[in-house]
């Protein structure tokens, strides 16, 4: 049943990815960006990048990063519903209440397919598994939820935390159930370990690992985009700092250094000025207040004491968990889904007996409109991706297929929308390598892109929007700061071109 709904959801929505990460991650384990398949996907553990690799080395006539993420999509919604039907002590109309809310919550991550998400799914379904009488089920547990880690460790830890709570409550002190979650944490350290060990045992990846660190960091914490000219550390230019803030950093002049000096800076940010953050949380407004909702109608509705006082704590915990990530950072809406599948299913967890019809009405009502307001927001992201899908293949991909395929591309001042393409179907394209942005100083580039004169060669093409003439736009910025820092003035250059994209050359001019 759960094929045919992922099936039905990924023809009808359609799938793709939310973001470009997950594509480019594609083009380097399928061989696509460097030539041949890699285990160094950046994001994800070099153990499951391995596998990838083995399997694209095998045959490319299967997209095996699309597939692996469909495969455990399923097997995780299969063991969070069979965990829903076969709990104790709970109605049908509960069980069935809080399937449908899951499955509309699938719907919404399917929508916008992403590894975070497909890592925050497989570790909840671990955990719930966790709980489960059979060893077993417990061990096939672990195993999930050391995946989850392999594919995004932060999202498998924030499912793991937030579940950590209803697992302590459960086991208690039953010494032997604990064993598994020992075994599991060592399996995950351990596996955390491998991957670090990979990334520094060779130089360039090792500074690469944590310049594209501190670079998301900067890029993904709204404090940073506070920062003033004279709060910059000495040597840092403001334009410099600007560009790196639009994904657009010159290696030669934010290095790893300096991109730690501008960090050490952000983080010491006043605690007053990171409180201004918190408004951000609004756009979660209706989440919040139907969850707020249900948690006093199943406060209203126990008798136990011990699970009153749980659920208030583990309220207080959610959001104080919230308002940290604020603080430093933008709690994107995967990361809250990565929150909002753990507290629905531990509320299930500890849904008490309702007494009366009108608190049961309550319920039933809170967990409707929860899957009502996400229906909305699926509606509303199926247009938002068809839309980028006509926009991709009628503007920009014709674009791109003229670039040839021995060429780096570089984005300044036009959105690539990548991640637009058919998530089924990678590695048939001739897309080339990727510079700058997250890809900055990426080995597989070798010296690509290690500074801005590389937009000055012959292999370097730039992908932009059609005002890229404007002295404002932000490919004469970047003409500006190479003629600024090394003396060499350009020309641009459109090779193609429609009504709304180009791919130019930057030319250096000839004194």
């Amino acid at each position: 049943m759960n094929i045919a709904f992922f099936a039905v959801m990924a023809t009808v929505l359609p799938l793709q990815f939310e973001e470009n990460d997950d594509v480019v991650m594609a083009m380097i384990a399928n061989g696509t960006y460097s030539g041949s398949p890699d285990c160094h996907l950046v994001y994800i553990n070099v153990i499951y990048g391995a596998v990838l690799a083995f399997l694209y080395g095998i045959t490319k006539a299967v997209e095996w990063y699309t597939l692996a993420f469909a495969a455990l999509h399923v097997v995780s919604m299969s063991v969070l519903v069979y965990c829903i039907l076969t709990t104790e002590n709970r109605s049908s109309w509960e069980r069935w209440l809080w399937s449908i809310v899951l499955y509309v919550l699938w719907a919404r991550i399917i929508v916008a397919l992403q590894f975070t998400t497909t890592a925050g799914l497989v570790c909840l379904a671990g955990c719930m598994l966790l709980l489960r009488k059979s060893k077993k089920a417990r061990w096939s547990g672990v195993i999930m939820v050391v995946i989850a880690a392999l594919i995004r460790f932060m999202a498998a830890g924030l499912v793991g935390l937030l579940m950590a709570p209803i697992i302590v409550y459960t086991y208690r002190l039953n010494w032997r159930k604990y064993m598994a979650v020992v075994v599991m944490l060592m399996t995950v350290v351990s596996c955390r370990m491998v991957n670090r060990y990979v990334y520094e045992s060779d130089p360039e990846w090792k500074y690469y690992r944590e310049y594209n660190q501190l670079r998301a960091q900067l890029n993904d914490n709204p404090n940073a985009y506070k920062l003033q000219p004279e709060q910059l550390p000495e040597g840092v230019e403001w334009m410099d700092y600007r560009l790196l803030l639009s994904f657009l950093p010159d290696p030669e002049r934010i290095d790893l250094p300096t991109i730690r000096q501008i960090s050490a800076v952000v983080d010491n940010m006043p605690i007053k000025m990171q409180a201004q953050n918190l408004h951000r949380l609004e756009r979660y407004a209706v989440e919040l207040a139907i969850l707020a909702v249900l948690l006093v109608l199943m406060i209203l509705t126990t008798g136990n004491r011990t699970k009153y006082i749980f659920l208030i704590l583990y309220s207080l915990f959610i959001v104080a968990l919230m308002i940290h990530v604020s603080l430093d950072g933008f709690l994107k809406n995967r990361v809250f889904l990565c929150m909002l599948l753990p507290l629905l299913m531990t509320d299930f967890m500890l849904l008490p007996k309702t007494t009366g019809l009108k608190r049961r009405w309550g319920i039933v009502l809170a967990l409707l409109s929860l899957s009502g307001w996400y229906g909305y927001q699926i509606s509303q992201e199926r247009l938002e991706k068809e839309y980028c899908r006509l926009f991709w293949e009628k503007l920009q991909q014709p674009l791109l297929d003229r670039v040839p395929d021995e060429a780096y591309l570089v984005t300044i001042g036009g959105s690539l929308l990548v991640e637009a393409m058919n998530p089924w179907h990678i590695w048939p394209y001739k897309y080339r390598k990727y510079t700058l942005g997250w890809t900055t100083w990426l080995p597989l580039n070798k010296t690509m892109g290690h500074s801005y004169r590389a937009l000055l060669r012959d292999e370097m093409y730039v992908f932009t929007d059609r005002h890229y003439e404007d002295e404002n736009s932000k490919l004469s910025i970047v003409r500006t700061q190479i003629e600024k820092h090394y003396g060499v003035c350009s020309e641009v250059k459109w090779k193609y071109r429609n009504g709304r994209f180009a791919v130019v050359k930057v030319n250096a001019l000839e004194e």
